[in-house]
């Protein structure tokens, strides 16, 4: 049996990856941290964080946990992870080729972009089908724009165009709270209007009717499948597609855990994404020194 290059391989480097990468390094066990893009997950797509009492910028709190990740020893790796495979030890390999041995794997790759699931939709995907308010909301100043979800994320997305669309609706028929400055309907989107310059507007369904609604973009946030495709169907998930994980975030395969949006059970929010982490990293280290 070779020897793995890694302790620990965490896949996915948003807040619950960063955290659980950090925490199980400053145990000096060797940790790879790897992600198809820049670490920092949905952070950097947020301009203001409302979480905590002190202010903080999405972008400011990737800088922060990244750093802390670099001071702890947890290494950086970037490349688009197509399949896992071995298991004693595990093997992760990258879509450009690239080969990792870990002991054990922590699953962190949050979700998939939204889908409203309309036949049109793919013709307005980037013509007013958007899926990050601080990339394009600048796009839609002073103009009416839709927010499609409420819970988590989708909220503070929608607080943060708030501040430059020319007025904000949430449609979502969860009982989550609107932010301040936000107009809601409870129903879902059933359509897509407009032509060639793009989206005009949604068509609502709300209490058995229709009615069409005007909006330059609509920010979808429904609908976001578990970003785990590169995970053996063996793997125990629940019937959205998450991943089902004990109390300690262990999944059916003991040397597998998974945290953060990707698992059953959680909520999108930040302060729940960092105790995961830090739950998750704690077991992990219980568990390798036993070994």
């Amino acid at each position: 049996m070779s020897t793995p290059s890694y302790d620990v391989i965490v896949i996915g480097a948003g807040p619950a990856g960063l955290v659980t990468a950090t925490e199980v390094a400053r145990t000096g066990l060797k940790t790879l941290c790897i992600d198809k893009l820049a670490p920092g997950g949905q952070l950097i797509n947020l301009t203001e964080l409302h979480e905590f009492e002190e202010p903080w910028g999405g972008p400011d709190m990737a800088s922060r946990l990244t750093d802390e990740a670099a001071v702890a020893g947890v290494e950086m790796g970037f490349g688009d992870v197509k399949k896992i495979s071995g298991g004693d030890p595990w093997t992760v390999e990258t879509e450009d080729g690239e080969r990792h041995t870990a002991r054990l794997l922590v699953v962190a790759t949050g979700l998939n972009k939204g889908k409203l699931g309309l036949p049109n939709e793919a013709e307005f995907e980037g013509r007013g089908v958007s899926h990050c308010a601080s990339c394009d909301g600048p796009l839609f100043a002073g103009l009416p724009v839709v927010v499609a979800g409420a819970d988590g994320w989708a909220g503070m997305e929608a607080r943060e165009l708030a501040g430059v669309a020319g007025g904000v609706t949430v449609v979502d028929a969860s009982n989550a709270a609107t932010p301040e400055g936000v107009d809601r309907i409870a129903g879902r989107i059933v359509g897509l209007e407009g032509g060639a310059a793009g989206l005009e507007s949604v068509v609502v369904e709300a209490g058995g009717q229709r009615k069409s609604i005007p909006a330059s973009a609509v920010f979808v946030y429904v609908n976001q499948s578990p970003a785990a495709e590169f995970l053996p169907d063996s793997l125990a998930r629940d019937a959205m597609g998450h991943i089902v994980v004990d109390a300690e975030g262990r999944t059916s395969v003991p040397t597998i855990y998974a945290v953060g949006d990707v698992r059953a059970g959680t909520r999108p929010y930040l302060n729940e994404a960092v105790a995961d982490g830090e739950r998750a990293a704690k077991a992990i280290v219980a568990a390798l020194n036993k070994n």
